[in-house]
């Protein structure tokens, strides 16, 4: 038993190592390939069922650490430093617990801004990005719930144009959640940062 219990432990810390590797990588050079998907107001989202009841509640500086109930203690920090960045954030909350989140960056400027080191938005856009649900209540309609939520947000109190979401073209779980959202592909897009600076992107593959 104790053997086991090392053997998580073990696990836990290289996962943490790995991520701040690959984060600190990432802030030198990074390429991306992703799909993206475009919400403008005019589309019709579908109707996913839930399995169970949740709430959807704004991530504040008063609350941001309650990622550890579904997410490793290395996240806190991480989570604190979106809300420093002005990244607009939520959880899902069932039974007062926190199964979930997902973020957005806007831009509110008058010129178009590159966000999170790779992708130029346009004033009065947002992204939508970081879409997780905990391990034990995933495939339960819990990431369908947040996209559908904060993007309602994004348009009606936020006022934006359209919403950008990118999803990593290997993240098949999240491709499902566009899928039974009834959000299509627009493109497949290509991008390229050094030193979190966006220095090349192309598109790959326009749908529409």
């Amino acid at each position: 038993m104790i053997l086991m219990k090392n053997d998580l432990f073990n696990k836990s810390i290289i996962k943490v190592l790995n991520q701040r590797v690959k984060m600190e990588l990432q802030k030198i050079f990074w390429f991306y390939i992703c799909n993206i998907f475009v919400v403008d107001g005019t589309n019709e989202f579908k109707m996913v069922e839930s399995r169970m009841q949740y709430e959807f509640k704004p991530i504040t500086l008063d609350n941001y650490y309650l990622v550890r109930d579904f997410r490793e203690d290395s996240r806190i920090n991480q989570y604190k430093e979106k809300l420093a960045n002005k990244e607009i954030g939520f959880f899902a909350e069932h039974n007062g617990k926190m199964i979930g989140s997902i973020w957005a960056t806007i831009n509110k400027t008058e010129l178009p801004n590159v966000v999170r080191t790779f992708i130029r938005i346009m004033p009065d856009e947002g992204l939508i990005h970081d879409i997780v649900t905990g391990e034990k209540f995933r495939g339960m309609g819990v990431a369908p719930f947040m996209v559908r939520n904060i993007a309602s947000i994004l348009l009606k109190q936020h006022r934006l144009n359209k919403i950008i979401i990118d999803v990593n073209i290997k993240n098949k779980a999240s491709l499902r959640t566009m899928d039974k959202l009834g959000l299509r592909i627009d493109k497949k897009m290509f991008f390229m940062s050094a030193f979190e600076k966006l220095i090349f992107q192309h598109v790959l593959r326009q749908y529409n």
